[in-house]
């Protein structure tokens, strides 16, 4: 979504149009959590910078990877959800080879004698954008890292709640934004620093999906998705009381969010307020 990454979108470029006029650094590592639209910021990013990419597919073996780079031997490669290739020695070895020049060449070659390899050996002259939720930390990863310029995507808290507000009201996405609107709110709701890594722009997709056929059940549906530690019973009724919410609000989100009883929430929220009145 355009919109909702307006500086990721714009640092990327940055870094294309960099690793493009450059003869030195020839990649760019986008690593960031998932379902938070690094591909949608990595496509805005190539249209801007007025640059064709080719995409290779989620799954590829080596031999399909090294095709993939013959075929595209001057075009910027964007390899995307494809983390087996990183657990893979020959593949690390062609990343390696399309990174970084061997006598002012970047020179890739194909080992094995398999008939299938496009050729025994070709100049790389190309690009790459390596796309992931996480990069290994193998030695062979470390030196395509260090090849590489990094692009760390960071959601904190707050941004993640104004995305999903912002992807809410998009009609590309939501013909019901009303309804997306509540799904966001609900997820908004359960933001805190043991959900923040399940809940994304995939899980307001899904949740509108929820919603639109069980309009009566969704929330138990979409709430039993996100596993998290427990919030703290007494810090959450401290919590409700700073909202602007009927204590009958008050008490169905405690009681949502925690599990117990409405009588453990009179209870923390009688003694809240008496401290209060000291």
């Amino acid at each position: 979504m355009k919109n909702n990454y307006p500086n990721h979108i714009e640092n990327i470029r940055k870094f294309i149009q960099t690793i493009q006029a450059s003869s030195e650094t020839h990649a760019i590592l986008i690593s960031g959590p998932a379902g938070w639209g690094k591909t949608t910021a990595v496509d805005e990013a190539l249209k801007l910078a007025k640059v064709k990419g080719a995409h290779l597919g989620s799954y590829s073996t080596s031999l399909n990877f090294y095709n993939f780079l013959h075929e595209n031997s001057s075009r910027f490669v964007i390899i995307d959800d494809s983390a087996g290739l990183f657990n893979d020695q020959n593949s690390m070895a062609l990343l390696k080879a399309a990174t970084w020049p061997q006598g002012g060449k970047r020179i890739v070659k194909w080992g094995s004698t398999s008939s299938k390899a496009a050729t025994d050996e070709f100049e790389f002259t190309g690009k790459l954008i390596i796309i992931c939720n996480g990069f290994p930390n193998s030695p062979d990863a470390e030196a395509v890292r260090s090849r590489s310029f990094p692009c760390k995507v960071t959601i904190t808290i707050s941004m993640a709640k104004e995305f999903l507000l912002l992807a809410a009201k998009d009609k590309n996405w939501f013909s019901n934004k009303e309804r997306a609107s509540r799904v966001a709110e609900f997820l908004i709701e359960r933001l805190h620093e043991t959900t923040l890594s399940q809940i994304s722009y995939r899980t307001l997709k899904m949740g509108y999906e929820l919603a639109t056929h069980n309009p009566d059940s969704w929330k138990g549906l979409l709430a039993g998705m996100i596993a998290s530690v427990p919030e703290d019973p007494k810090a959450l009724v401290k919590k409700l009381l700073k909202k602007d919410l009927k204590v009958k609000e008050q008490v169905r989100q405690f009681e949502e969010i925690t599990g117990l009883k409405r009588r453990t929430f009179f209870n923390y929220r009688k003694e809240l307020l008496a401290a209060k009145s000291c």
